[in-house]
């Protein structure tokens, strides 16, 4: 009796919570100093950047920086969230595939490195290309994985939230970057479509991952601060590039090389942190219920009504309809409905 009782007092420590984070840990500690390759990434992606738009260290370093400095912070990011998916032991397919999409992007840059870099016109479209488009996706894809670990059940209500962020961010996303490169390219169709695709799945991007946010209910943890972080860094950069390549004022190196390095260790540093774990299902009540859908519908309505004194492109006008829309689809969905009443008993 006494042998069965400690048998299931021993498998009672070992399924207790403790023990499993001890796990983790002991998991964690099969990779002492990896760590630290963080802030040296850190560190230089700051040198990297006081180069491309403070000069530092002068021109006559720009092969260097540009070469040499950012393919291996691609490549470095690209390592140490493979590293990280290995390490984790929530969500590793996911990172693997950001580790993948990384890989295919620092791929792409270091082909543009060895055969573009001193060429004085290059190509507006490369095989490059060809990598640096199969991010998106990679990352889409894994964005769906982290999303499935992180959500418990599906809530229609925050769903369409989700969507009403994208559809906001999308709206100022097509004035600023869209439009302009669809309206403002010298370049050849193919170009103009590979350029294209670039502002378009950033969009996707970065709006994807504000709707996540949405649907966690703007709780989403350490892990997927830092992930959203670097991916609107290397989207808003990505989209700036675009828009300046086609309209032939962008001048190989800035800033932007800097922020793409910067974003990349970002999404990988996301990889090392811990798991936020599963949310709980939480009723929201009051204002914090109508707070987005009131708020989209405010700036879908003041985007219409400044249409009306101002040339506003139509696919805003689009988008905004499509944000009223799916407000008013909210509204229904989320309605208060009489509660069922439990049947009359009889005389007792």
């Amino acid at each position: 009796m006494r042998l069965l009782l400690r048998v299931e007092l021993r498998g009672e420590r070992l399924a207790s919570p403790m023990h499993v984070a001890g796990r983790e840990d002991a998991r964690r500690s099969r990779w002492p100093g990896v760590g630290l390759i963080w802030p040296l990434l850190g560190a230089a992606v700051l040198v990297f950047a006081a180069h491309e738009d403070l000069g530092l260290a002068g021109s006559g370093t720009d092969t260097f920086f540009k070469q040499w400095v950012n393919d291996a912070l691609l490549w470095s990011a690209a390592a140490g969230c493979f590293v990280g998916a290995l390490r984790s032991t929530k969500s590793r397919v996911a990172w693997f595939l950001v580790a993948a999409a990384l890989a295919s992007w620092a791929t792409g840059d270091t082909i543009w490195s060895v055969r573009f870099t001193d060429t004085s016109n290059p190509p507006l479209t490369t095989v490059s290309d060809i990598f640096w488009l199969s991010w998106y996706p990679l990352i889409i894809a894994a964005l769906v994985l982290l999303v499935r670990d992180r959500v418990p059940a599906f809530e229609l209500h925050r769903w369409i939230d989700g969507v009403v962020v994208m559809l906001i961010v999308a709206t100022p996303w097509v004035a600023l970057f869209l439009q302009p490169v669809s309206e403002h390219s010298g370049a050849s169709a193919l170009a103009d479509v590979v350029d294209f695709a670039y502002p378009l799945g950033d969009a996707v991007v970065f709006g994807a991952t504000l709707g996540v946010f949405a649907l966690m209910g703007w709780r989403p943890g350490r892990m997927w601060l830092i992930l959203g972080l670097g991916l609107t860094a290397t989207g808003i950069a990505d989209a700036i590039y675009s828009v300046q390549a086609l309209g032939q004022s962008y001048h190989l190196g800035g800033i932007y090389d800097a922020v793409w390095a910067g974003g990349a260790v970002l999404v990988a540093y996301a990889a090392w942190q811990p798991h936020p774990g599963r949310l709980e299902a939480r009723e929201v009540t009051g204002w914090p219920a109508i707070a987005l859908p009131l708020a989209a519908q405010m700036l879908a309505a003041a985007i219409q009504v400044y249409g009306l004194f101002h040339e506003i492109p139509k696919a805003e006008r689009v988008l905004t309809l499509i944000v009223l829309l799916i407000a008013m689809v909210q509204i229904v969905v989320t309605r208060p409905r009489p509660q069922k009443r439990p049947a009359d008993q009889g005389p007792t």
